[in-house]
């Protein structure tokens, strides 16, 4: 893929439900957008290399459950990809992929805060890449 000035990265979670990631696309809709690439982060622990022999089983069961979202959006006109990293840090992952000349911006989608003390003190993925990312992010609450 070459660079696109209207490219879109969007950051997808494993356990965000399809339905509700079809309902939080709704908007995107409304930008002027021809290329989405659903970013998807798998968290390794420090013990675990990279490159660990069940990793490529791990991808391949990801790439499953994102594709029903990419045929969706390429049926709505929009030519979408599949990236899959394996990363210590989800937030970290996606600011050094945002940070990439290709994006115009970042759509994610954000669940609602924790309640109680742990929400108070812990900082949600959303509000780590907005603080290291240059691009415009567009956050939907679902």
């Amino acid at each position: 893929m070459g660079t696109n000035n209207d490219a879109v990265l969007m950051p997808v979670s494993g356990q965000i439900e399809y339905s509700d990631m079809v309902a939080a696309m709704l908007p995107l809709l409304k930008f002027q957008t021809s290329h989405i690439t659903l970013f998807h982060v798998i968290e390794t622990p420090v013990s675990t290399p990279l490159e660990s022999e069940g990793m490529d089983e791990i991808l391949r069961s990801s790439e499953v459950k994102i594709q029903p979202l990419k045929d969706w959006l390429n049926k709505q006109g929009y030519a979408a990809e599949i990236k899959i990293v394996a990363a210590r840090n989800v937030a970290s992952a996606i600011a050094e992929e945002a940070s990439t000349s290709k994006y115009s911006m970042v759509f994610m989608m954000k669940r609602r805060r924790k309640k109680g003390l742990l929400g108070r003190f812990s900082r949600s993925v959303t509000e780590n890449v907005i603080q290291h990312v240059d691009c415009p992010v567009v956050t939907i609450l679902v």
